[in-house]
């Protein structure tokens, strides 16, 4: 008898739930971090240098 693999599939909610102080940090972080992606895009640099870049680069915008 040929064995068969059965995936059962779940929503799981991934990370935290919606509260309505976190929303809007959570807009602007992903609206930096699309940002951040078209700012680095065409960045020479590679590995953590770049990674070390983009978490400064990240760091300012979501202060101001």
């Amino acid at each position: 008898m040929p064995k068969e693999l059965k995936l059962i599939l779940r929503e799981t909610p991934i990370g935290r739930e919606a509260t309505p102080w976190l929303d809007p940090q959570r807009e602007k972080f992903a609206q930096v971090a699309r940002e951040c992606k078209e700012a680095f895009k065409d960045s020479k640099l590679k590995g953590a240098a770049k990674i070390q870049a983009m978490n400064a680069w990240m760091s300012e915008r979501l202060k101001g």
